[in-house]
């Protein structure tokens, strides 16, 4: 099931641009502004832990706007993975989401932004996260790969070469969790864009207007999208 947009407009396409551009030069700056303390969680009764996992190229202050609706909103604790995009290995992403992931009591939500959603996918599919997972919510995500991978520098392009061990991998496995899949509808990280849609009767898709791959990170429709999609109640009957 998906939600598309609107037919194209011009002055969308140009926000989409300068929004893209912005969210682009803010996420390069904002490590050298060192971390600020996120706000005071305020549980609200039902709601699960969620780990937040970052793209290639990103670190844990870009999914900042992300996790402090979340936290504003009700839920009880946001934890954000963190990896060097240059010298890590994809399977290390996944052993850091099981560290965190092993210091939460019950079910658990993951979120995760470009190569971050592939890695929240391997998680859930590859180290039996699906056992633990309740929601998943994918932004911007290569799982098919993407046309780029070439210019990825470093490990981490096995991960989203379209011919890769990991996409071929991802692949042949079923969607075992309620899965949202966001995207932005003027991408131009993830070619061809088809790559960011997955299969099942427990994936829904939103294409959003007027963003880019970085812009989603910096956009409050996207935080709330998230948190809705985290809420959305669970199909007892899938396909029905």
């Amino acid at each position: 099931m998906a939600d598309v947009p609107a037919p194209h407009r011009p002055l969308r396409v140009v926000g989409a641009i300068v929004r893209e551009a912005q969210a682009t030069a803010a996420t390069a700056v904002l490590p050298w502004f060192g971390r600020r303390p996120m706000p005071k969680a305020r549980p609200v009764e039902g709601r699960r832990p969620v780990i937040l996992v970052h793209g290639f190229l990103g670190h844990p202050e870009i999914l900042r706007p992300i996790a402090v609706h979340l936290l504003r909103e009700g839920w009880p604790r946001v934890e954000r993975v963190h990896y060097s995009s240059f010298d890590t290995h994809f399977e290390q992403i996944l052993d850091q989401i099981d560290a965190i992931a092993s210091t939460m009591d019950g079910r658990i939500d993951l979120v995760g932004h470009s190569l971050g959603a592939v890695a929240c996918r391997a998680w859930i599919q590859t180290r039996g996260g699906a056992a633990r997972c309740e929601r998943f919510v994918a932004l911007a995500a290569p799982f098919g790969g993407t046309s780029l991978y070439r210019m990825v520098p470093g490990p981490l392009r096995r991960a989203l070469d379209p011919r890769g061990e990991w996409v071929t991998r991802l692949a042949t496995l079923d969607n075992d969790v309620q899965t949202t899949v966001i995207r932005a509808r003027y991408d131009t990280s993830v070619l061809p864009a088809r790559r960011q849609t997955l299969g099942g009767d427990d994936v829904r898709e939103i294409v959003l207007d007027g963003l880019g791959h970085n812009g989603m990170l910096w956009s409050p429709r996207v935080a709330e999208a998230v948190a809705k999609a985290l809420l959305e109640e669970k199909k007892e009957n899938p396909g029905v």
